[in-house]
């Protein structure tokens, strides 16, 4: 079973990290410079445990998860981990805090427990919103703004995920202000820039100056900044009832079903260029699996039957 493969070979007691690739024996290849392997991993043991009922994997799954939350909070032990901690990124943020709402999913008591964790992880996203409110940045220092490329960088898919996730939590939570503020800047403000006007289709990067991102694929078309627009988008009109965003929502949709999708076996295609080309026929790889076009599609589909089960958008 896979579950029990990963246990014996992706997991390292030594130091809690989870390998990134294994070969199919299952020796170890690689490992990321950043939380999301382990972050799948606690996902992954977290599922195997309400699906199967074995207590192994639920213990396992809570150890990493610890581990994770401990790494988050203290940079020392991030960084002996060779991560740079020197900054903040978004991006290992947003990871964090679907983990959190993931494994919260079957056990509400787990929102409860982790209440401290959901308002740091808030308080530290709200930190890359800056000059005045109106961007949302990938890497911060604690003092605001990094000088350089590197500081005006915009990571569009992130930041979209991040949005839906905090509308998540923010209904489970009852904070109307931050539900506003979300809406508005990491979801109805990030799509606008980061659509494609010309071609169609969202930025992988930006630079919040408008200058030439040094990301060398600023300008791909990805599948995955796509499947966390599908799912704010709607996300925010049920919660809004506002137009445009179920505009916006289904000319991602569209967008999605003539670029990405192969219509002759299923599944979707990962990468395009700008104009939205195909550039890499296969639909699994280091990065591309079978999680956000299934999470995507299962998630706008149980809001799109909520909308019309209840005749309408939650006020």
């Amino acid at each position: 079973m896979g579950g029990e493969f990963l246990l014996r070979h992706a997991y390292k007691s030594s130091d809690g990290r989870c390998f990134h690739s294994v070969t199919r024996e299952g020796k170890p290849l690689s490992l990321r410079p950043n939380v999301v392997s382990e972050v799948y991993f606690v996902m992954a043991f977290f599922e195997l445990h309400y699906a199967t009922k074995q207590s192994n994997y639920i213990s396992r799954g809570e150890t990493v998860l610890k581990t994770v939350l401990a790494w988050i909070k203290d940079s020392g032990s991030l960084n002996s981990y060779g991560m740079d901690t020197s900054y903040s990124t978004l991006s290992d943020l947003g990871h964090v805090l679907r983990m959190l709402l993931a494994v919260s999913e079957h056990n509400p008591s787990k929102l409860r427990q982790h209440k401290e964790d959901f308002a740091y992880l808030t308080k530290r996203i709200l930190q890359h919103v800056q000059r005045s409110n109106t961007v949302v940045l990938e890497t911060v220092q604690s003092s605001g703004e990094i000088d350089g490329a590197i500081g005006r960088l915009v990571n569009p898919g992130t930041v979209l995920e991040i949005g839906w996730l905090l509308l998540k939590y923010s209904l489970i939570a009852h904070k109307k202000e931050l539900r506003k503020q979300v809406m508005t800047l990491f979801v109805d403000k990030m799509f606008s820039a980061a659509w494609d006007p010309n071609h169609g289709g969202i930025f992988t990067y930006l630079d919040v100056d408008g200058l030439n991102p040094t990301e060398l694929t600023w300008n791909m078309k990805m599948w995955w900044p796509v499947t966390e627009a599908m799912i704010a988008l709607i996300t925010s009109y049920k919660i809004s009832g506002e137009r445009k965003f179920l505009n916006n929502f289904s000319r991602v949709f569209d967008y999605a079903m003539v670029h990405f999708r192969e219509p002759g076996h299923g599944e979707w295609y990962g990468y395009a260029d700008n104009e939205g080309r195909v550039t890499h026929t296969f639909k699994g790889g280091p990065d591309k699996g079978c999680f956000h076009v299934a999470r995507c599609l299962w998630m706008c589909a149980r809001v799109v039957r909520d909308i019309v089960a209840t005749g309408g958008v939650e006020k």
